[in-house]
């Protein structure tokens, strides 16, 4: 090899890597730092080995004062790039120029000093042996260096003993286990022991150092510190075979060029180059078949088993679980295998498992999303996370509307102290069972038995609540039925005994009452008491005849007439009594000729107008006007006053109820009676203080 291009190329390469220090020292970017040093310090290690493998093995016989200069230039870059990973190890901060001044000056002084030739004055390779002759200021270079390791080593020892991190604490031992293994073997024996004999001895043992050091280094960047996630994913994802090959080619030559020549030297004393470089091929050859050989031996047994292996995989992805490979192997591989086995038959029977439950799960919630019953889940703050088809149909809204939506918002609006009598409930015991009255948006009354029970997550904490309810309005609506019912029996009986008891004496009471009016001269007082005795005995008539009306249900006489006209007639027999209060009217009802009991409408048009009249003090008005659906074959008659309003709606159409002083409290009942009789429904709209509103829905035609 040509001394001047050594020199030229190791020259460039140095100044190279000491522009690449200073470039990484200086750079803002603090996170990096780490790695680009200890990627730097690798490659700074490599042209170390590659130089002291020039310098040893092919310039025998030559002047190889310039190898020397690059062997220690490169040794003074690593333990000074090392110097700064060490600061940065764990601890990735700014340094003030200051502090990276007292590392760089020095060195870079003492990097110039080695290529001016003002330590190294010479080294020359004769028979074999090296001798290398040094300046009066070499020993400045040696101590600079030993303080650098001692440097390192204190610097990592205080970091030690501040972290209590046991990951950080085993990653900083092996750093400096590595750091004292390399750094201190390369001071020995390729700075010190030359210097003080004045020829290289075990100068070998400088990069075999490097090597051990290198590979503890790299084992704590990669296996502890992930310094290098890019490399290791390129790394994992080569194949096995690729992974055995490239170490085989790779390793192979550098453990003998590392370790078989200097053993070579050593042990059996070779000494002349040409047998060197003879013994390196020779041995660099027979090793490489070696390693190839025995690669292919390792990767058919390791291998073959692994694509097995995979072949099942790839079956068990698909789908095939329970796929088994039949390898039989006491080695790590066959327990590999078997534990493959072991967990695809699980999987094969997890699975059936879980086909089994889910079929139970799907009719579960087929049958919760079309039960008669509502359902809805929510979580700790009242959102529905789930709900039914049914519970969706009693808020009017959709599933998709309704989730992540609040159930008070929903279904409790216009019942706010029925929800708090939930909650309280709830709290007390983390459930609530119990009938609940609602009101809708159309102040309808609806029933509903309510169930609420807490839901439980895995650490027995409560994740939420299940609301269910039941719909018995159509229950409640029946018992009111059959109470009603019950009471009108009841009536009918006392209406019978009212006929015999009552009718017939008052009959004859009346009759001599009016005889003894007719014959008797009688005074102004007297005449008087008649009138009232005769009033009274209508009035009882009256009584009895809408009693037994009531109690009654006699057959309808269906004819065709004009509901317009029949409200008409009734509002002119009213005339009277509204313009003692000075009352209007108007009415507005469809011209629509219906199918029905003329008689009997008008009375409850009658009644109607009537209870207008009494609730209206003066000045009043009543409207009467109508809604007709064709489609439907309705009309339904509005009756509308401004009067004072009904208080107590409750008992509005219970028989004998009545808050007239002489009403009988029958006339709404046997109002709703006769529509009810005629398929139609007779209900209080609404009533506030200036306006009541009653309404008769009615067939147009009549219903068979």
């Amino acid at each position: 090899m040509n001394p001047n291009l050594s020199q030229s190329i190791f020259l460039f390469a140095t100044l190279l890597s000491a522009i690449g220090l200073l470039y990484i020292i200086y750079s803002r970017n603090i996170k990096d730092k780490s790695n680009q040093f200890f990627s730097l310090s690798l490659i700074l290690i490599a042209g170390y080995m590659v130089s002291h493998g020039v310098h040893f093995l092919f310039m025998a016989e030559r002047d190889v004062t310039m190898l020397d200069i690059s062997c220690h230039s490169f040794l003074l870059l690593i333990i000074v790039t090392l110097t700064f990973f060490t600061l940065n190890f764990h601890a990735e901060k700014k340094y003030s120029y200051k502090y990276t001044a007292a590392i760089l000056i020095p060195s870079l002084i003492a990097l110039i000093m080695l290529w001016t030739g003002n330590l190294i004055s010479g080294s020359h390779a004769h028979d074999g042996i090296f001798e290398t002759h040094y300046r009066t200021y070499y020993p400045v270079f040696l101590i600079w260096y030993i303080f650098l390791i001692i440097f390192n080593i204190t610097l990592l020892i205080k970091k030690l003993l501040k972290t209590n991190d046991r990951r950080i604490r085993s990653q900083i031992k092996l750093f400096l286990l590595g750091v004292i293994i390399t750094n201190l073997t390369s001071f020995l024996f390729g700075l010190f022991l030359p210097w003080i004999l004045g020829f290289h001895y075990l100068v070998e043992m400088s990069p075999l150092a490097f090597l051990a050091g290198v590979l503890l280094f790299t084992g704590v960047a990669i296996g502890k510190y992930n310094m290098f996630p890019a490399a290791s994913d390129k790394i994992n994802r080569f194949s096995i075979n690729k992974k055995m090959v490239l170490n085989s080619l790779i390793l192979t030559p550098v453990i003998i060029l590392i370790i078989q020549i200097p053993i070579g030297r050593l042990i059996f004393n070779i000494q002349s180059n040409a047998e060197l470089g003879r013994y390196f091929l020779i041995s660099l050859f027979t090793g490489i078949i070696v390693s190839l050989s025995i690669t292919f031996i390792i990767l058919q047994i390791i291998s073959n088993p692994l694509n097995i292996l995979k072949t099942k995989v790839l079956e068990v992805e698909k789908g095939n679980y329970g796929a088994v490979t039949d390898y039989n192997s006491n080695d790590e591989i066959g327990e590999l295998a078997q534990a493959f086995n072991k967990m695809s038959t699980t999987l094969k029977s997890n699975l059936i498992d879980l086909q089994q439950k889910e079929k139970r799960i799907l009719t579960l919630i087929s049958a919760f999303d079309k039960s008669t019953a509502a359902f809805a889940s929510v979580n700790k703050d009242f959102l529905i996370t789930d709900a039914n088809q049914k519970f969706c149909k009693i808020i009017g809204k959709t599933k998709e509307d309704s989730l992540n939506k609040s159930i008070v918002d929903l279904q409790f609006v216009n019942n706010k102290n029925e929800f708090d009598t939930i909650i309280a409930a709830i709290r007390r015991g983390n459930k609530f069972e119990n009938e609940v009255r609602f009101t809708d948006e159309n102040g309808e009354a609806k029933f509903f038995i309510i169930s609420v029970a807490a839901a439980y997550s895995s650490d027995n904490q409560i994740s939420g609540y299940l609301f269910v309810y039941v719909d018995v309005t159509y229950r409640k609506n029946l018992e009111e039925q059959l109470l009603k019912t019950e009471k009108l029996a009841a009536l009918g009986k006392m209406a019978a005994i009212l006929t015999h008891e009552i009718k017939t004496p008052l009959t004859s009471i009346k009759l001599n009452a009016e005889m003894l009016s007719d014959t008797l001269i009688l005074n102004d007082d007297d005449k008087s008491s008649f009138d009232i005795i005769l009033k009274e005995i209508g009035r009882l008539n009256n009584l009895v005849k809408e009693v037994l009306q009531f109690a009654r249900q006699s057959d309808l006489n269906y004819g065709t007439f004009s509901i317009k006209d029949a409200a008409e007639s009734v509002l002119l027999e009213c005339k009277n009594k509204m313009l003692k209060k000075n009352i209007s009217y108007i009415n507005t009802i469809d011209n629509i000729e219906v199918e029905a009991d003329e008689e009997k409408i008008r009375q409850t048009l009658l009644n109607l107008t009537d209870n207008a009249i009494e609730a209206i003090t003066e000045n009043g008005l009543i409207e009467l006007y109508s809604q007709t659906d064709l489609n439907k074959n309705l009309i339904s008659v509005f009756v509308k006053d401004n009067g004072t309003g009904i208080k107590d709606n409750a008992s509005l159409f219970e028989p004998f109820i009545t808050t007239k002083v002489s009403g009988t409290g029958l006339g709404l009942s046997i109002s709703q009676k006769i529509i009810e009789q005629h398929k139609g429904t007779l209900r209080l709209l609404s009533s506030t203080q200036g306006e009541t509103i009653f309404t008769a829905a009615l067939p147009i035609k009549r219903m068979n």
